[in-house]
């Protein structure tokens, strides 16, 4: 039994290029070990979607019923309870909820996923008392941020595999050039792929780095310009990245108020942290975040936790392009800090490469000097570019060795 379902996104191909992660969120979720799983990710990168469509695959491993309880509308941590009584179907009574639901529960196998539990944090050792008291429920978690409790794991959700560049031929294997196409035809029943717009989706994809609600949001604008067009507005803004429906719900009517109550939520230290690290590109390392943006590794860690960071495999640091673009706005609305995170982004790139510089020439550390300098290649190019701008000799002489021998 399913019941509060929340609408899923399918396509006639499968579910948008998320096969994979389903698989592997119904194999976690079968592990005896896991019994609260978090789909964790900003918002507007299809975690309700995704949730659905593992709750729908796992109808027969639960004797007891797979549940939807959307907490969305609950305001306050005190009714996660009731709100999954009333999914339940539990009878009213006159004693405590919470004993009547754990009671009811006590001895069932069943999956209840809590969608939408980021406001609601406070109410996250209610969860674990749940789980204390049972031995056969699971649950699955959608939330922007991780629930820490001692049980959880987490299973980081990014956005749909993108083309890797705006040349290649088959472009129709991405999961987000299918749903570009596919929410593109609500507006337009006759949008195909041209040789005149082929590269241009491929970039529209690339910078909304296959988020789902980025994707839907620009697509929507086919209707009224051509698809070069928007990659060049999303280039320069977020503006472009809304929709005039109105049976959506406001915080998916723009990219902005998908972004806007995670936000709301972080400390004073957190936002300043955040707004600096946007005048990274491509990535960045802890060292630099600690000059540049003077991240601890408390912030970095609790940005990474709210969903606004990701930590690489090799160690580098990166944000998903549309919240860089948010924090960058952000940053914008405070000319003095922002002036200062850029000079120190300047000040910092500069001095790298000529440390480069010497591990190439006088150290013969070639190969290591040259990884480190094509992993940062595009905080040295905007670096480079505002030390031209603003004129700085001395900095640019020191740097120049660096970045010749590294070309």
């Amino acid at each position: 039994m399913i019941t509060a379902a929340v609408p899923a996104l399918a396509s006639p191909n499968g579910f948008f290029g998320r096969e994979t992660e389903r698989a592997e969120i119904c194999q976690l979720l079968l592990e005896p070990g896991c019994r609260l799983l978090t789909l964790l990710g900003p918002g507007g990168i299809g975690k309700t979607r995704l949730a659905v469509e593992v709750t729908s695959s796992l109808r027969t491993s639960f004797p007891d019923g797979v549940y939807i309880i959307s907490l969305q509308a609950v305001s306050s941590s005190d009714f996660i309870l009731p709100a999954i009584a009333e999914a339940l179907q539990l009878p009213d009574g006159s004693d405590d909820i919470a004993s009547r639901l754990l009671d009811h529960l006590r001895d069932k196998t069943a999956l209840l996923m809590l969608d939408n539990f980021e406001h609601l944090l406070d109410g996250a050792p209610v969860v674990g008392e749940l789980l204390a008291a049972t031995t056969g429920i699971t649950l699955l978690a959608t939330s922007r941020e991780r629930l820490n409790l001692r049980e959880e794991w987490v299973y980081n959700l990014l956005g749909l595999a993108v083309p890797k560049s705006e040349a290649e031929s088959f472009l129709e294997q991405y999961g987000a050039v299918q749903l570009f196409i596919h929410t593109a035809r609500r507006v337009d029943q006759r949008f195909q792929l041209t040789p005149a717009n082929r590269a241009a989706v491929a970039r529209i994809c690339g910078l909304v780095e296959g988020m789902p609600l980025g994707l839907e949001l620009a697509s929507t604008w086919v209707r009224a310009l051509p698809c070069q067009a928007i990659a060049d507005e999303l280039q320069q803004s977020l503006d472009i990245l809304e929709t005039p429906a109105h049976n959506v719900p406001l915080r998916h009517r723009t990219m902005r108020a998908a972004f806007e109550p995670t936000w709301h939520r972080l400390s004073e230290v957190e936002r300043s942290v955040f707004m600096q690290l946007s005048v990274f590109r491509g990535g960045f390392t802890r060292e630099a975040a600690e000059h540049v943006a003077s991240a601890t590794r408390h912030t970095l860690s609790a940005l990474i936790d709210r969903s606004l960071l990701r930590l690489g495999d090799q160690g580098r640091y990166n944000i998903h392009e549309l919240l860089r673009q948010y924090g960058e706005e952000l940053l914008r609305c405070s000319p003095e800090l922002h002036a200062q995170a850029l000079d120190r982004h300047r000040a910092y790139y500069m001095r790298f490469l000529a440390e480069r510089e010497q591990e190439i020439v006088f150290l013969g550390q070639h190969k290591r000097a040259i990884l480190q300098l094509n992993a940062d290649i595009e905080n040295v190019r905007s670096a480079w570019r505002r030390a031209v701008v603003q004129g700085q000799a001395e900095e640019i002489a020191r740097a120049a060795e660096g970045l010749w021998s590294f070309f």
